[in-house]
């Protein structure tokens, strides 16, 4: 009998978009797809992010932070608390106006945080990085 493989460990990096903003949602998957050439799931909130987290595995969760009924702070905990590996990114158009500070974010489990102005730069980066040690 031969030891299977993990899984998670096979392929590119599996990624799902959250942000309840579906021209962002469009956006950050179309830059995604560009330059890494991943095919991104999308959610268009919180709830349905978290469902699909259950059905099956995701590398990554690149997450908006100002969403309606679950913000992106309270995704964030939840989604660490169920899925330990996946790694989150947060993404905002404007991490001052939200109450959380980034640092606070990623001490509570963020791998990062991203200006979406910088999805086609840092986050593309942040990206490759991870790629290149799946």
């Amino acid at each position: 009998m031969t030891a299977q493989s993990d899984p998670r460990e096979l392929g590119p990096l599996t990624i799902l978009v959250l942000d309840d903003d579906l021209k962002w949602r469009q956006l950050i998957a179309f830059n995604v797809e560009l330059h890494l050439g991943i095919s991104p799931v999308l959610a268009s909130d919180a709830k349905e992010a978290l469902k699909l987290m259950g059905e099956r595995h995701f590398d990554v969760v690149l997450s908006d932070l100002f969403m309606p009924e679950m913000d992106g702070f309270e995704f964030l905990q939840r989604a660490r608390a169920l899925y330990p590996r996946t790694k989150v990114i947060m993404l905002s158009g404007d991490f001052l106006a939200f109450p959380v500070s980034p640092e606070r974010l990623i001490q509570h489990g963020a791998l990062a945080t991203v200006p979406k102005a910088e999805i086609s730069t840092t986050l593309q980066d942040l990206l490759r990085d991870l790629l290149d040690t799946h």
